[in-house]
C-alpha cells in the first residue's frame, strides 16, 4: 500500500466533499451564514450551553477565530451570551429560537440533498465508511478504542 498516494486521494476526496457541501448549503439553504458559522452554531445548539473556549478546543482553532464567528452570530440574533453568575469571567453561549430554526432547517435540507447521493451506496458501505472516518478522527485526537 502506498500511503502517500492514499493520503493524497483522501485529501482530494475530503476537499471535494467539503466544497460541494458548502455549495449545497449556499444554494439550497442560506446565503447569509457561512459553513464555518453554521458549524459553530450547530455545536452550540448540540451543547445547549458552552463557551468560546469550548468551541475553539472542539474545532482545534484559535479563540480569536471563534470570537469573530460568535460576534457575527450574536449580531445576527442567532445566539445570546449569558454571564456565569458564579464566575463572571465565563460567558456561556446559547442558541436563540431563530438560531434553532436555522440549525434544524439546515440539517433537514442537507438530509434531503444528500440522501439521493448516499442511496447510491450499499448500506454496509456507508456504515463502513462512517466507522472508518470516526476511527481516523479518534486516532487523530489521540484516542483509539479499536472499534
Amino acid at each position: 500500500m502506498e500511503f502517500k498516494e492514499l493520503i493524497n486521494r483522501y485529501q482530494i476526496g475530503i476537499s471535494t466533499v467539503y466544497r460541494k457541501v458548502n455549495q449545497i448549503m449556499k444554494e439550497k439553504v442560506h446565503e447569509d451564514i457561512t459553513t464555518d458559522q453554521f458549524a459553530t452554531l450547530q455545536y452550540i445548539y448540540q451543547q445547549e450551553a458552552c463557551t468560546s473556549t469550548d468551541i475553539a478546543h472542539a474545532f482545534g482553532v484559535g479563540k480569536s477565530a471563534i470570537t469573530n464567528q460568535v460576534n457575527r452570530l450574536h449580531k445576527k440574533g442567532l445566539i445570546i451570551r449569558n454571564q456565569d453568575e458564579t464566575d463572571r469571567r465565563n460567558i456561556f453561549l446559547h442558541v436563540t429560537a431563530d438560531g434553532k430554526e436555522i440549525v434544524e432547517f439546515t440539517e433537514k435540507e442537507l438530509t434531503i440533498a444528500l440522501t439521493p447521493l448516499l442511496s447510491q451506496f450499499k448500506e454496509e458501505e456507508i456504515y463502513s465508511f462512517i466507522h472508518s472516518l470516526e476511527r481516523l478522527a479518534n486516532l487523530l485526537e489521540g484516542k483509539d478504542f479499536n472499534q
